[in-house]
């Protein structure tokens, strides 16, 4: 009966959820998001190590510096800051909009560039005052991440109008005669000039409601309300469940579920935490540095159990080349070398271990036992040494070993009965 009803459900993931995960894997406005906001982690890379330097948690070092360089040694952190952080959202709306055009054939860059004058055309600067005279401005922090719900919106509307003008050919044409980088430019002035327009007027219409602004408009009554959904714990654990579900049947869950949906949220919660001091527990940093322990499915907790407990050759093989990686992780060793990919056994223990190793973070942070997650590392940065750097304390590397345990426990009858059955295996063999 068991097996009936497993077979019934593999049957329906390969037949019916594969091929709509599949197709939604390569969805053009969902690929564009991911690439768009993908241009960002270089500069939110480097103004983390800014704050990491500048903010580092031993006194001595502080000191240190004060004395040789002077009080105001860190001051370089506030201008690395504005120019990382701080334009992250123009950053995002210009890799959406040229990705999105991109993707119909058409070339991306005039159209970039026309998102990115969209946005400022919506995002209304402040005025700022000095005795008598007054100007506006667009002020620092106003276009960091905390914008970029609204400039991913803009990006998307931007690229959709502008593949239409030039596919419909409503456009300026120029004799043959002309250099294609100008030809290109005149290519882009008529849709351009719509979208500009559009937006003006976007723009003046909102400024008579109670919000004041569409970038105030969109943070109220679309972001927020996703936000919260998606980065409360449930939503994490949806991200969470769904992302390692597609792993498991070989679809690469993390780019058509964390990359477009959830990390733009998850980014915005970092930027409040940095730029307001808000409290946001669940940022990108928190799910890449907290879940993603040794990969997708906590597999560095697996390879340790196959380096020191494995009796099975298969297992202590793929442990041996699988430890190094990890540490850095990567773990297609592990994926596709035990392999973990539709194994009915150890499919399990992988969607569950990495929910098993958010739970415990998240709880130890709700609760003040660990820091926030608010400075981003690369992907790669080994584990334990990104636990310090993300939160800037040594609380975040007990955080990552208090994953790595919970981790280890989901995944250890599995993996061990799995070892058995190998070992077992390889014994019969031997003896034929």
């Amino acid at each position: 009966m068991k097996e009936d009803k497993k077979n019934k459900f593999m049957t329906y993931m390969e037949e019916k959820f594969i091929p709509f995960a599949a197709k939604l894997g390569t969805q053009r406005h969902l690929l564009a998001l991911r690439d768009g906001v993908v241009m960002m982690m270089p500069l939110l890379i480097l103004g983390a190590f800014s704050m990491i330097v500048a903010e580092f948690p031993i006194q001595g070092f502080l000191d240190f510096m004060a004395n040789t360089f002077g009080e105001d040694w860190n001051a370089f952190e506030g201008v690395i800051m504005n120019a990382t952080y701080g334009i992250a959202a123009l950053v995002a709306c210009y890799g959406v909009t040229s990705s999105l055009v991109k993707s119909y054939g058409i070339d991306g860059t005039p159209a970039g560039v026309i998102g990115l004058s969209a946005l400022m055309t919506v995002v209304v600067p402040s005025v700022l005052s000095s005795g008598e005279e007054t100007v506006e401005a667009w002020i620092a922090g106003s276009l960091d991440a905390t914008l970029l719900f609204t400039a991913l919106l803009v990006a998307l509307i931007t690229g959709e109008i502008y593949r239409f003008f030039v596919q419909k050919k409503i456009t300026i044409k120029l004799p043959d005669s002309v250099p294609q980088a100008v030809a290109t430019q005149f290519t882009a002035l008529i849709p351009g000039v719509v979208i500009i327009i559009l937006f003006t007027i976007v723009r003046l219409l909102f400024a008579k409601t109670v919000w004041g602004g569409f970038p105030e408009f969109i943070s109220d009554v679309i972001s927020t309300p996703l936000r919260h959904a998606g980065t409360s714990y449930f939503g994490t654990l949806v991200a969470c469940l769904m992302e390692h579900l597609l792993w498991s049947f070989g679809l690469h869950g993390s780019a058509i579920v964390i990359f477009p949906i959830f990390e733009p949220l998850w980014l915005i919660n970092m930027a409040e935490n940095i730029s307001s001091g808000a409290r946001n527990i669940v940022t990108f940093t928190f799910y890449e540095n907290g879940v993603w322990i040794g990969g997708s499915g906590a597999t560095l907790a697996v390879v340790i159990y196959m380096l020191f407990f494995a009796k099975s050759e298969l297992l202590k093989d793929v442990g041996k080349i699988g430890i190094a990686p990890g540490i850095f992780n990567i773990n297609e060793p592990v994926t596709f070398g035990l392999p973990i990919v539709l194994n009915p056994i150890l499919m399990i223990p992988y969607i569950l271990a990495p929910i098993a190793a958010m739970t415990v973070q998240y709880l130890g942070t709700a609760i003040g036992l660990f820091p926030l997650c608010n400075n981003m590392v690369p992907w790669t940065c080994p584990i334990l040494i990104s636990g310090f750097l993300t939160t800037g304390s040594f609380m975040g590397v007990i955080a990552q070993l208090c994953g790595i345990a919970a981790a280890f426990l989901v995944w250890l009858p599995f993996i061990k009965a799995y070892d058995d059955k190998c070992y077992a295996e390889e014994i019969e063999a031997k003896a034929e």
